[in-house]
């Protein structure tokens, strides 16, 4: 019996510590003002009590031209980081423990890393008792070092760090029907993004339909309100008012879905948009697309529920904010929810690929990351928002830092060959 415990730990503890060693090694030390200002008031917080820094002792915002995109105002008239209030809180652990003798983005960016780390392993752990060990490794792997997950969410405390690793979460207690536990991890969504809230109210809501069972919405949003409550005490300490949503100026959201809700560019943007679009940098989803339809039926309720939360969520997100989510970072992160909420749906039915797309699966693997590595490892690649239609960071990678960019996309090329090779030999064979 030791040894089944011990095995069947053994590979996520392995898995954890390989995938966070590689984003530990990959944070930004420089990130997008998003992610710096969240870790400037982090480590504020953390070495005075206080939650209002002095904002001039923070001079990357001193001559940004959008400086009020960061800046917001408590009710006593002081300048205020505004950000969500998870990134900022999830960080404050780091720099307790790091204490940074100046302004740094370190600490924040390996609690990032490990968080994201988590959410990997955490769908390990989800989708293993359906798929086996070898299918959820593969996800898993795949989920974390071949999408804009390492290259977005573990490069920084991005709020998309919060929302990931809360949605895996999500599914991994639907699935063992813990519904306290989704409504603690939709607290946690709502946290890192507080319209990521609709993703937990629509999986809970369609699941106490499909089984009817009331109760499941009632645990579920019973938790995840009492987390929204507990983020206004936070707002409040804050920046002296309940509204959980002080952290931003929530006025240009609305006033962006008065103009977004006839804007099709706009939606197609989050698909296609050549350096910004879901499909361009995870053209898996294409491939896999077909045993999705095929396997709808015989999906389990709450992988199919998910990945309707995902859908809305992302509607929710085309009428709210732009699909080119600013600038500073390298594939796509508005888009990032959904995929996390397709994830376990599509690894379930894997099985039902067809002859070409089993065929077609290990080559755009490999290429989805040979694609990410490059602005997953450094900085430089990313396009900035002015040509998120005419370009693609990716392709125009060799024009920026040749070197670097062959290097780095070679280097991924082995490696998945390398892995590719490994992970036939070690198929079982039948007798």
């Amino acid at each position: 019996m030791r040894s089944i415990v011990r095995s069947s730990w053994l590979v996520p503890a392995a898995l954890f510590g390989g995938i966070a060693l590689v984003y530990l090694l990959t944070i930004s030390p420089n990130p997008s003002p998003d992610v710096f200002t969240a870790d400037f008031a982090a480590r504020h917080i953390a070495t005075t009590g206080d939650p209002v820094p002095d904002i001039s002792d923070f001079p990357l915002l001193d001559d940004n031209i959008i400086r009020e995109t960061w800046i917001v105002e408590t009710a006593d008239g002081r300048e205020a980081v505004g950000r969500a209030p998870g990134v900022i809180a999830a960080s404050v652990p780091a720099y307790f423990l790091l204490r940074p003798a100046g302004i740094s983005a370190v600490p924040g960016g390996a609690m990032a890393a490990l968080v994201t780390a988590g959410t990997v392993t955490l769908l390990f752990l989800t989708l293993r008792p359906r798929t086996g060990t070898r299918k959820a490794l593969l996800a898993a792997l795949l989920l974390g070092l071949a999408t804009p997950l390492w290259s977005v969410a573990a490069d920084g405390m991005w709020p998309h760090t919060l929302t990931c690793f809360a949605i895996v979460g999500m599914a991994w207690a639907a699935d063992r029907e813990r519904w306290w536990v989704v409504g603690l991890c939709g607290g946690v969504a709502l946290w890192g993004r507080l319209h990521a809230a609709v993703i937990c109210a629509v999986l809970g809501v369609l699941l106490a339909v499909v089984r009817r069972r009331p109760a499941i919405a009632v645990r579920v949003g019973v938790v995840s309100g009492a987390m929204l409550a507990l983020m206004s005490v936070w707002t409040y300490w804050m920046y002296g008012s309940w509204d959980p949503s002080s952290g931003y100026r929530a006025g240009d959201f609305t006033g962006n879905a008065d103009r977004n809700v006839i804007d099709v560019v706009n939606f197609l943007g989050f698909w296609i948009a050549p350096d910004r679009g879901l499909l361009i940098w995870t053209p898996l989803l294409l491939v896999m697309a077909p045993a999705l339809r095929r396997g709808w039926r015989d999906l389990p309720d709450w992988s199919r529920a998910l990945l309707v939360s995902g859908v809305v969520y992302l509607l929710l997100q085309g009428l709210l904010v732009r699909f080119s989510g600013g600038d500073q970072f390298y594939g796509y992160r508005t888009t990032l929810e959904l995929l996390v909420c397709a994830t376990p749906a599509l690894a379930l039915s894997a099985h039902r690929m067809g002859e070409r797309a089993r065929r077609a699966f290990a080559p755009v693997a490999a290429l989805q990351f040979a694609m990410i590595t490059p602005g997953a490892v450094v900085d430089g690649f990313a396009v900035k928002v002015a040509h998120v239609w005419n370009r693609n960071a990716f392709l125009w990678g060799p024009f920026e830092r040749p070197l670097a960019w062959l290097v780095l996309v070679g280097g991924a090329l082995v490696v998945a060959g390398a892995v590719a090779m490994a992970w036939r030999r070690t198929e079982a064979r039948p007798a």
